[in-house]
């Protein structure tokens, strides 16, 4: 009898907005296993694609990013979300992913300018990972004013309160520490002033970077039939 093995079909729901990867089991058992551990046959006996195989894109962003997220900030790591970060507005996560690697690798200018990039397009944790750095100065000139604008901005962040998510408590007992009331007025004052701008690039990224998120999904012939490998392209 055929062993079970791991689920390897999700349902990747990315929504730019909101700042939310949904990753839900899907009802699909499109797995990549058998007895001898290669593809799952249809009845028909033709190979069933895997996930991976049918969306190796979407699943790289998403082992790319949860590998940010331990802490991986390896050469390879940067690489990739470097790629998905130059796609511009929808791959904010990918911005900011690569700023706080940026800033973890010693390169916190860099990191403040994805950062900031993002943190322009609303989203959240880059809102709350410039409200640090600011008041800090690290890769960046220190200014409580602006760290106190960010704050503000991610305590309201539309994006969290539409999903009832509830904004970090620290950030605003660091401000309230840190700023006096009349620092914290003038960063409400910038933050009611401050309008999203979604991050377009202006320049190029050099091919070889460019080439390592543009994967293709195996392509299939009838049921399940697969015709060529995944490639980059």
């Amino acid at each position: 009898m055929m062993k079970s093995c791991r689920n390897d079909m999700f349902t990747r729901l990315f929504s730019a907005r909101s700042g939310i990867l949904l990753l839900t089991l899907g009802s699909l058992t499109l797995t990549a296993c058998s007895s001898g551990g290669g593809h799952r046959r249809g009845e028909d006996g033709r190979p069933i694609p895997t996930a991976r195989e049918l969306d190796p894109a979407g699943t790289q962003y998403s082992d790319t990013m949860d590998q940010a997220a331990a802490g991986d900030c390896s050469d390879g790591t940067v690489a990739v979300l470097t790629c998905y970060a130059y796609r511009g507005h929808g791959y904010e996560g990918a911005q900011t992913a690569l700023g706080l690697c940026q800033t973890q690798n010693k390169n916190a200018t860099e990191g403040v300018t994805w950062l900031r990039r993002a943190a322009n397009s609303g989203w959240p944790d880059a809102q709350k990972a410039l409200v640090g750095l600011y008041l800090k100065g690290e890769g960046v000139a220190a200014d409580k004013i602006e760290a106190g604008k960010w704050a503000q901005l991610y305590r309201k962040n539309p994006s969290l309160l539409s999903l009832g998510v509830q904004p970090d408590k620290k950030i605003a007992e660091q401000v309230r520490s840190e700023l006096t009331q009349s620092e914290r007025i003038e960063a409400s004052l910038r933050a009611d002033q401050w309008n999203a701008e979604f991050w377009k690039p202006q320049t190029a990224l050099d091919s070889r970077t460019a080439a390592i998120c543009y994967l293709a999904p195996r392509r299939t012939r009838g049921q399940g039939t697969v015709v060529n490998t995944t490639e980059t392209y």
